[in-house]
């Protein structure tokens, strides 16, 4: 298998505006998820596009980018974290789903907390802004997630 050429058919079917890039986009997914590969998430990162028509098949890319880090969760999310910028122009919302999904479990916000402190003041700073943004938009479940991390990153730096 090509990994290049199946990164290259999520990237040209992700806005799923028909039956065959659905199929090509899960196809794609389903052989370079099959590699348990956690390096693959950056790559897998530019699937993601706000402006898809079908959110539940997008929804594939998240739940296998979780499954890809499970086991390697720092590496993982410090893949995610070094793409969010790259992201933020064409798939803010998934990059803030990817976020809630981090938010809600324990030990992946201590993990994400390490990672943002080992990039570069830049990106720490615009997920910084975003987990700020996701705070204020959704305090109630949020808010304190996000201090979590914020707490952890800030104090350490």
């Amino acid at each position: 298998m090509d990994v290049r050429l199946e990164l290259e058919r999520v990237f040209n079917n992700r806005l799923l505006r028909t039956e065959n890039e659905i199929r090509e986009y899960e196809m794609a997914l389903e052989k370079l998820l099959a590699l348990n590969d956690v390096s693959l998430i950056g790559e897998l990162c530019k699937g993601f596009d706000d402006d898809t028509e079908h959110h539940e098949v997008m929804f594939g890319l998240v739940h296998g980018i979780e499954y890809l880090y499970q086991n390697k969760a720092e590496e993982g999310l410090r893949l995610i974290a070094i793409s969010v910028p790259k992201m933020l122009s064409h798939a803010k919302e998934w990059v803030e789903i990817l976020h809630y999904r981090i938010l809600n479990h324990p030990q992946e916000r201590k993990n994400y907390a390490h990672v943002l402190l080992m990039l570069d003041e830049s990106a720490r700073n615009e997920i910084v802004k975003l987990l700020t943004d996701i705070k204020e938009a959704k305090s109630g479940k949020f808010g304190s997630y996000v201090d979590e991390v914020l707490k952890l990153t800030i104090t350490s730096i």
